[in-house]
């Protein structure tokens, strides 16, 4: 009776190995990730130009739009507003000086542009990703940390993995 048993194991065993395994999806609800990225095409098309212009992997620009705003561009937070979050106090002038009215923050190029423009003034002057997105945040407190002890907040990390995630899907 035991061979018996140790029998039947192995050619159980033996079926289930040469079974192959399929799974079937809904394909209504389920999208292989090679085949999409989840961002919106002018956001992708946005953060090649605007990425090429100021030197910024748009991948990056990518990743922060993610972070900030799920890719939606009429949110408001207090004074951050638009797909980016750009900081509407801060960065009037900059809306003002490339000849654009402050009531379009929502629209995606205009307020992705004026971010990656404070990003690559922030990147010229300290090169470092991750304290470069602290002070793009206005985390003063992290920033300080993260130069202290390299200490990296979960915002920082979602938006470093992001990006990396995005450019491994662009096959960079």
């Amino acid at each position: 009776m035991r061979n018996f048993k140790r029998l039947l194991a192995v050619i159980l065993a033996l079926v289930v190995l040469s079974t192959p395994i399929t799974a079937k999806a809904n394909s209504l609800s389920y999208i292989p990730p090679e085949e999409t990225d989840g961002i919106p095409q002018e956001i992708k098309e946005n953060a090649e130009i605007i990425g090429a212009e100021f030197n910024i992997c748009p991948e990056l620009l990518e990743a922060i739009a993610y972070q900030e705003s799920r890719y939606t561009a009429n949110v408001t937070n207090g004074t951050c507003r638009g797909l980016m979050q750009v900081n509407t106090n801060v960065h009037k002038s900059r809306f003002i000086n490339a000849g654009w009215d402050t009531s379009d923050w929502s629209d995606p190029y205009k307020n992705m542009y004026v971010a990656a423009e404070y990003l690559a003034e922030l990147f010229d002057e300290y090169e470092d990703v991750a304290l470069v997105l602290y002070l793009y945040n206005g985390d003063t407190t992290n920033a300080k940390r993260y130069k202290q002890n390299g200490y990296i907040s979960k915002y920082v990390s979602s938006i470093l993995k992001k990006s990396e995630e995005l450019e491994r899907l662009h096959g960079k």
